[in-house]
């Protein structure tokens, strides 16, 4: 191979050493892989203070208001925190109001569950409030306007008569209290218990039903 041949060897060589060089700094990069769990959309939306309005006819039935909601765009199920809801009875000119510090609304059925400092009363002067009920958890099923309370029961009415049981079902059609397990009623001097008690009237007269005992002049708060 004569001078000329090698030197032109050489520079292609060199050339073609470049070339690879160049083209290893400048291809991208390899693209990270995707994981498809990830870039699908997410079923959970979480929401700060917001509020839920039922009307029918252009007439508000109930609202909810909370401090964070997480709705769940699947099952159509939300989780609420620190949750005041109110139910008009507009027929009756009457307000309710229920509170708790969890909730589970199924937009489904309309069904709230609540769990947590539960309380329901109404929304009225001191002198015209009728009950007041609060529980570990409840349910409201605005269908059949019914209040379902569970553990730690207890009911005043505005004249000082307490009710506990272990259970508690609200009918507002009927304004009817019935409640179940452990019932103990107690005013003044008097103590009543019973497997249920029943009420229509704002619990200023009550009916027992099942083992039922009546005592008078009872002066410990205790009993």
């Amino acid at each position: 191979m004569s001078t000329r041949e090698k030197i032109f060897a050489a520079i292609v060589t060199v050339f073609f050493v470049c070339l690879v060089v160049w083209a290893v700094r400048t291809a991208p990069p390899t693209p990270p892989t995707i994981d498809k769990e990830k870039i699908d959309p997410p079923t959970v939306l979480e929401y700060e203070g917001n509020t839920i309005v039922e009307e029918v006819d252009g007439v508000v039935i109930w609202e909810l208001t909370c401090s964070k909601m997480r709705i769940d765009s699947v099952t159509q199920l939300a989780e609420l925190d620190d949750v005041i809801a109110k139910f008009y009875q507009h027929e009756k000119d009457k307000v309710w109001q229920l509170t708790a510090k969890k909730g589970l609304y199924d937009q489904n059925s309309k069904l709230i569950h609540v769990e947590g400092e539960v309380v329901v009363q109404e929304i009225a002067d001191e002198d015209k409030k009728s009950w007041q009920l609060t529980a570990d958890k409840g349910a409201y099923d605005q269908t059949n306007k019914l209040i379902h309370a569970e553990g730690n029961v207890v009911v005043i009415n505005n004249e000082g008569a307490k009710l506990t049981s272990n259970v508690l079902d609200w009918f507002g059609e009927q304004e009817m209290l019935v409640a179940t397990g452990e019932v103990k009623i107690s005013k003044d001097d008097v103590r009543a218990f019973g497997d249920m008690a029943y009420s229509n009237n704002g619990f200023k007269h009550f009916g027992l039903m099942g083992n039922a005992k009546l005592l008078k002049g009872v002066k410990d708060d205790s009993q």
